[in-house]
């Protein structure tokens, strides 16, 4: 099972980057919230329907939603890649998204 809610970003340094703290609240909030929960904007947040899918498929699917999601709700940055770790102590995987900052909205 993926376990959305321990998702790993990295590729900014949240004290470094203009704006770093900022951009990584907000892809932190956007990665761990499901779609539908949030009022006035049920597009926002991870579409958790996929992780019912066998784990290949939801892994893939994964990786579009960060993608989509992140242009759509933080544009500032662009996911460079979405790799899984796992955790073998309860048999889940933990995304990790890496990220890349549009130097141009600095």
């Amino acid at each position: 099972m993926i376990n959305y809610q321990s998702v790993e970003i990295s590729g900014i340094d949240p004290f470094r980057e203009q704006g770093g703290n900022e951009i990584y609240q907000n892809l932190r909030m956007l990665y761990t919230t499901a779609e539908g929960a949030v009022p006035f904007d049920r597009s926002f947040g991870i579409n958790t329907d996929l992780l019912d899918e066998p784990l290949t498929i939801a892994k893939g699917r994964l990786m579009v939603e960060y993608r989509q999601k992140t242009k759509r709700f933080e544009p500032r940055v662009s996911v460079r890649e979405v790799t899984f770790t796992a955790d073998s102590l309860d048999g889940r995987l933990i995304p990790k998204v890496v990220i890349e900052v549009d130097p141009e909205s600095q």
